[in-house]
């Protein structure tokens, strides 16, 4: 019984520490979630804070990446719908045809 409940709580301590690790300026996939944007037809649109833009900004090369936004109708409808336009996303994560964009 005691190594059941052993095993419960590292897993809950790792999901946990997955979940506090899990912050807007560390989910940059690089050069994959960039070419996500290719094939993605639903964005995620999420709201930083000025601070995280900062960093994210430094991760991220703007022009590129509002490049593709431009290029992707389905992603500059999502951001229009929400009231935002390419020019106001400072970062990205994802993969597949979903992705998370970073709005300041």
């Amino acid at each position: 019984m005691k190594t059941l409940k052993l095993i419960a709580l590292t897993a809950t301590l790792m999901i946990g520490a997955s979940a506090a690790y899990a912050n807007p300026a560390d989910a940059m996939g690089g050069f994959d979630a960039l070419n996500t944007l290719t094939d993605a037809s639903y964005a995620t649109i999420e709201t930083v804070t000025p601070t995280d833009a900062q960093f994210l900004k430094i991760e991220t090369d703007n022009a590129a990446l509002q490049n593709r936004i431009t290029d992707n109708k389905y992603i500059t409808n999502s951001l229009a719908a929400q009231g935002y336009a390419p020019s106001d996303v400072v970062g990205i994560s994802g993969n597949g045809t979903n992705v998370t964009l970073y709005v300041l």
